[in-house]
């Protein structure tokens, strides 16, 4: 274990560079749970309106999916400001760029294990360089 490993065990993380910010991610994260929460359930009304045969669920499954229409567009305009404040990466948005080998994923998401990160635990690990910041302002 080398000295910058252990400065960050200590507490030392990286911070964001203002409040705006801060407000961003968590906003942009709220938006990848909610996202991810109306798929499920769009999937779990039109699941049951066919094995019931009932159209007012199927009608339903509808109105939800024309709200993850309206959530995604907001979702991809707030979280492409969203970027890791070292290595300046979109932690909350699909980008080409390789995962490091250590990172870690969510159902599938990486992108969801870093919205999770944001709400539950006020911090997130960047899938790109591995880094842990700190969903606080410097000033």
């Amino acid at each position: 274990m080398n000295v910058f490993s252990t400065t960050l065990c200590i507490g030392k993380m990286h911070k964001l560079p203002n409040k705006s910010s801060v407000i961003r991610f968590r906003i942009s994260a709220a938006l990848v749970c909610l996202k991810s929460m109306l798929i499920l359930a769009i999937v779990a009304v039109y699941g049951w309106a066919f094995a019931t045969h009932d159209r007012q669920l199927a009608v339903i499954g509808l109105w939800l999916a024309g709200s993850v229409m309206v959530v995604l567009p907001l979702r991809l305009m707030i979280s492409s400001s969203c970027q890791c404040p070292l290595c300046r990466s979109m932690v909350l948005s699909r980008i080409g760029c390789s995962k490091n080998t250590k990172a870690k994923n969510f159902f599938g998401s990486y992108r969801l294990r870093v919205a999770l990160q944001i709400l539950l635990r006020n911090r997130f690990r960047c899938p790109y360089c591995n880094e842990t910041t700190e969903v606080t302002s410097r000033r």
